[in-house]
């Protein structure tokens, strides 16, 4: 994810007004997530290379290999639809007190709405809302970015999952400034991870579109049973008597 991510990147240098926030990581070594990964372009003209380079990702998964202090030590794979996979090592302080990345893929953990995503961006936590993420219904950190850039706008939500800080989804729209009218829509999800389990709620939300149709069918059957049985046609009195006297 190139030219996508790094317009994202592009907000978060910025001085942010911050407030009294404990800066802690919400994870531990072991802590692992994966990614499907979704970008389209739409517009006439060519679709730019890194567009097309984007759309060969398949999914990503990062794992922590170490937490120090404010610093998160995370690899990172990135795997590719034709079977290929790159490795990739970041290094990220949840503060934003070092020279380290910060604010991406990994915030610190129980920010709240109006909290600074870290001491030196200028990302602000919207709000704090329930969202199913593999199976369970988690409290989400939202972040939406807006920016009006020559004329055109690009717009991003983040979704951060509270508890842990990780990315748990990413939607961004922006347009190519280099061809009118076109843009391209990037869509990251968590799919799998170690860090929670499945829910009965979360299970339910995520498999409502095999549910439904399920329960459909069981009120149809039942339904159908219901009007056979009502229109079957009573027993004659004579013929109740005789099978009455061959019971006896």
């Amino acid at each position: 994810m190139t030219v996508s991510l790094a317009v994202l990147i592009a907000f978060m240098v910025l001085p942010a007004l911050v407030q009294a926030v404990d800066y802690i990581p919400g994870v531990k070594v072991g802590d692992w997530i994966k990614y499907s990964s979704s970008v389209t372009y739409s517009g006439n003209g060519t679709e730019p290379y890194s567009i097309t380079e984007e759309k060969k990702i398949d999914w990503l998964r990062m794992e922590v290999e170490n937490v120090s202090g404010t610093i998160v030590y995370v690899n990172t794979t990135v795997h590719y639809n034709n079977g290929t996979q790159i490795l990739q090592n970041s290094t990220v302080d949840v503060s934003g007190s070092s020279q380290y990345s910060s604010g991406f893929f990994l915030i610190a953990a129980n920010l709240r709405s109006g909290d600074a995503i870290t001491t030196q961006l200028n990302l602000v936590i919207n709000q704090t809302i329930t969202k199913t993420y593999v199976s369970a219904r988690r409290n989400v950190n939202v972040v939406n970015v807006t920016t009006l850039y020559q004329g055109q706008t690009s717009t991003t939500t983040i979704y951060f999952d509270q508890s842990t800080g990780f990315l748990v989804e990413i939607y961004s729209k922006s347009p190519d400034y280099s061809n009118p009218g076109a843009y391209s829509e990037l869509s990251v999800r968590a799919t799998q991870t170690n860090m929670w389990s499945p829910d009965l709620l979360g299970s339910l939300s995520n498999n409502l579109i095999y549910i439904i149709p399920a329960i459909i069918i069981i009120i149809t059957v039942i339904a159908v049973a219901i009007a056979l049985r009502r229109k079957k046609p009573p027993v004659p009195p004579g013929r109740q008597d005789r099978c009455r006297s061959q019971t006896v």
